[in-house]
């Protein structure tokens, strides 16, 4: 959106609303003039009812003609309208309609401040007089003379009327003056609010354009950010969502190449056993079957190889259920020194058969409980024990220990084997990552075996730990809640 147009919607919304607050102003305001003019002058016309009925000559008997003429002086004195009705609602005397005219006036007895009037009431009204031609206010009073005779004894409402003329001039006078003062502070609104825009329009404007870019895949764009308010906060908004994608992106990139390499590796490790197997029973389909001195030879090529087929596709398996989630533990306390005894006595051929001593090295006391899955941790102590006979040198050693350690358990497995260099440490634990591809060929081994047992030891809130000097060994550790 161009900052011309937000800044123009933002300055109108101001103007019409100064606008439609002046004009209710200026309309309330005349409304409350001009009932406060029509109340004061009620109050005056009272009082000229009561001066009225003062000055009439009640004790001589005047003809209609010399009343009338009374009652004219008094209206041109004061300048109001007079007008004197009887009982039944005929209007005696009226001081602007000519003596002779005025049988012509219609009865007033049904007009409503006459009515109040007969009933003791102080009668008002406001009414446009199709007798005047004009825009009146009446106030009307029962009033019964003492002493009056003649014409003046049948007078029972006296009633006075003013021109409200000079009323609605002065309110619109005031209103005048409210919608005066409305446009400078019009005027003002104007000019503040064109300030006032330009300083909300430029941020917001400036957000639009950076979530458009971003959109089109700009992802190196970042908001300057003052201040605290509403927009500062969309800004921040904006700047944390940018920051939030580019990590994502970063984290799917890295999924994808390690769903790349992962899959090459998982298509190199399978078709290395696989192609070994197809040439071994293709050389023995051909005529070697027959062959006493080779037969055998090829037929436990081919077992050999199957068995790590069969183990690669075992830990494919494994690291998938606990990658994904799948894989439950149940964790309950168990003796260690349970576990690691006979799992010595199982790994002993082995060692033996690599010229390697197993020695398991318990703590002060044998009966030590951790808690924690025994069978996934058999798993780990598998891995760990498997790899330390593997890499070891002829005549070395592995050494299994647990010690006491604050309330944990510190179980450590080390040998006395090749090592493992600095550089290739962070990288151990990913799948299928071999320090040397050569020598881990000829072990066997399907190359998941430390990532298998890091995500265990991780499951149960620990971290699997790895020391090694090239040509001395290597020691992997990590703790349990005892």
């Amino acid at each position: 959106m161009p900052i011309q147009r937000l800044q123009t919607k933002v300055t109108l919304t101001y103007v019409v609303l100064t606008v439609v607050t002046v004009t209710s102003l200026a309309i309330l305001a005349g409304i409350a003039t001009k009932r406060y003019l029509v109340d004061r002058e009620v109050d005056e016309l009272e009082e000229r009812i009561t001066a009225l009925a003062e000055l009439l000559p009640t004790e001589t008997d005047q003809t209609l003609a010399a009343l009338y003429r009374s009652v004219v002086r008094f209206a041109r004195a004061t300048g109001l309208r007079i007008t004197l009705i009887d009982s039944a609602g005929t209007v005696l005397i009226d001081s602007d309609v000519p003596i002779d005219h005025t049988s012509s006036i219609e009865n007033h007895l049904s007009r409503p401040e006459v009515q109040d009037a007969v009933r003791g009431r102080i009668g008002v009204a406001t009414r446009r007089s199709a007798t005047v031609h004009g825009e009146l206010l009446y106030v009307a009073r029962r009033m019964r003379l003492a002493g009056a005779t003649g014409v003046l004894a049948g007078v029972r409402v006296v009633r006075v009327s003013a021109h409200l003329t000079d009323v609605d001039s002065m309110a619109a006078k005031e209103q005048l003056a409210i919608i005066l003062s409305g446009v400078v502070v019009l005027a003002v609104v104007i000019a503040v609010s064109v300030v006032l825009s330009r300083r909300i329009a430029r941020p917001m404007v400036t957000i639009a354009d950076a979530v458009e870019r971003i959109r089109a895949g700009e992802l190196d764009i970042h908001i300057t950010v003052r201040g605290n308010d509403e927009v500062a906060r969309v800004a921040r908004a904006v700047n944390e969502m940018v920051d939030k994608l580019k990590a994502d992106i970063v984290r799917l990139k890295k999924l994808e190449r390690v769903r790349t390499e992962f899959f090459g590796n998982v298509s190199h490790e399978l078709r290395t056993p696989i192609f070994s197997l197809q040439g071994f029973l293709e050389t023995l389909m051909e005529g070697a079957v027959d062959d006493p001195q080779v037969n055998r030879t090829f037929l436990k090529k081919a077992y050999e190889h199957s068995v790590r087929l069969n183990s690669l596709l075992e830990d494919l398996m494994t690291i998938s259920h606990i990658e994904s989630g799948e894989m439950k533990m149940s964790f309950r306390y168990f003796d260690l020194y349970e576990v690691l005894t006979p799992l010595m006595e199982e790994y002993r051929t082995s060692a033996e058969r690599n010229n390697v001593t197993l020695r398991l090295v318990p703590s002060a006391s044998d009966a030590v409980e951790v808690l924690g899955d025994r069978e996934r941790l058999r798993v780990v102590f598998e891995n760990l024990l498997e790899n330390a006979i593997k890499y070891n040198r002829p005549d070395g050693e592995v050494s299994v220990s647990y010690t006491l350690q604050d309330g944990f358990v510190r179980i450590a497995v080390a040998d006395t084997g090749v090592g493992i260099a600095a550089e290739h440490l962070p990288r151990i634990f990913e799948r299928f990552y071999r320090v040397d591809k050569n020598r881990s060929r000829e072990v066997g081994g399907t190359g998941l075996g430390l990532a298998i047992a890091k995500h265990i030891v991780e499951a149960h809130g620990s971290t699997l730990h790895v020391e090694s000097t090239p040509g001395k060994g290597s020691t992997f550790w990590f703790t349990l809640r005892s």
